[in-house]
């Protein structure tokens, strides 16, 4: 084990010299500090031999700090650990909570002097500054502390020039025409997440992006009062299996209940970790990065409403004839946008023969077997449609 002391620059409302929860506060003058070289903890991409035996890679650096102190007051704290980013993972966890209730008393002492609907929670800041070793007697010696990066993603690629399907390229081009509002955001959530880590998103946000992405498409395709109950309905719709079922009932507890992200969690399980730096967050989630199931759901949301047609239903009138099918084109912030939505002109009013009459012309005008016809079924009126009825055709794909 060996003694360090950390120091950091400290700013807020009333601050005096004193200890604190075997915290220092003391006054350092502009010319003392630069003297001491005072400057925040850095991080460096590495150089290191693994980093040169790639060719391409991705890689992140470990901590950021974005704000600039200029003060004449620091914060000091001694510590026996075992390393340097152990000692400066334990020394913040002591100058952090002193800054919290620092920052409470500031704001009782404003209610104090001003009466109890005054003031407002206005944060101390720190900022880690120094590092040093000491000996025995107390003395400082300069640590030379900075961090470097460590993981590698996707080292040398690509690997490849050309996708390992030939329907690959179909499918690109397909979903960037597909256009869909729904589609869209959970895929934009998916890679918020799964990129989360390295551009120093919060283990929370990571979480709820993860989950958004899973939760919208949920809760556009069922309107079931609880999570569950839609995740039930819309499994049968789009074939989710019970192994992902049982893993995004996993994430909503996590995301929900006890996973200290959308509500907090019974205990702050971080605190019981060994002194670390970065510190680690108390987030439990484990969705978020590379997992397999939240993309599926997506491809399986893009298959399902691919196969889905809305028909509104017409009599027939000028250039119009018996049987027609025209394809609507919508127009929004993506331009004309076709999404399989179409106007079926007809003087039959018979259900079951409407019925039968539209599978036969829909398979003729898309050119597949009427056995392709999974589902068609006539929906509830709604006073928004035009047509004389609204129906929902649903065809077999297997891409």
């Amino acid at each position: 084990m060996s003694k360090y002391r950390i120091y950091a620059l400290i700013h807020g409302q009333t601050l005096s010299e004193r200890e604190i929860e075997k915290c220092f506060i003391r006054k350092m003058t502009f010319e003392e500090q630069e003297k001491r070289n005072f400057a925040p903890i850095k991080s460096v991409f590495s150089d290191s031999d693994v980093n040169n035996f790639h060719k391409t890679y991705v890689t992140s650096l470990p901590y950021f700090d974005p704000i600039k102190i200029k003060s004449e007051y620091v914060i000091y704290y001694d510590i026996e650990e075992e390393n340097t980013r152990s000692a400066v993972g334990g020394a913040i966890r002591a100058i952090d909570r002193v800054a919290r209730f620092l920052s409470l008393a500031n704001l009782k002492d404003l209610k104090l002097k001003h009466g109890e609907n005054r003031g407002s929670f206005q944060p101390y800041i720190y900022q880690v500054n120094k590092i040093y070793s000491l000996d025995e007697e107390g003395n400082e010696s300069e640590v030379d502390f900075k961090l470097e990066s460590g993981h590698i993603y996707l080292p040398d690629r690509p690997e490849r020039n050309q996708w390992m399907s030939e329907l690959t390229e179909t499918f690109l081009n397909d979903s960037l025409e597909f256009r869909d509002a729904i589609f869209e955001r959970a895929l934009k959530y998916l890679y918020r997440a799964s990129m989360g880590y390295l551009i120093f998103d919060s283990d929370e946000k990571r979480a709820l992006d993860h989950f958004k992405s899973i939760e919208i498409i949920v809760n556009s395709l069922s309107n079931k009062p609880k999570f569950k109950d839609r995740l039930e309905e819309v499994a049968s719709k789009i074939e989710i299996d019970d192994d992902e079922k049982n893993v995004i009932k996993r994430f909503w507890d996590e995301r929900s209940t006890f996973g200290d992200v959308a509500h907090p969690a019974n205990f702050d399980r971080s605190e019981t970790y060994p002194n670390q730096f970065p510190l680690p967050g108390n987030t439990w989630y484990t969705g978020a990065s590379f997992d397999n199931v939240s993309p599926s759901i997506l491809l399986k949301y893009y298959k399902y409403k691919k196969s889905v047609y809305t028909i509104e239903v017409f009599d027939p009138e000028e250039n119009r004839t018996e049987g027609s099918l025209i394809e609507v084109y919508e127009i929004d912030q993506f331009g004309s946008t076709f999404r399989n939505q179409l106007y079926y002109h007809t003087i039959e009013t018979n259900k079951t023969k409407l019925i039968q009459n539209l599978k036969k012309h829909f398979a003729k005008e898309y050119k597949i077997s009427i056995e392709n016809i999974v589902e068609a079924t006539i929906l509830p009126k709604n006073p928004d449609v035009m047509g004389r009825k609204m129906i929902r055709i649903r065809i077999c794909t297997t891409k």
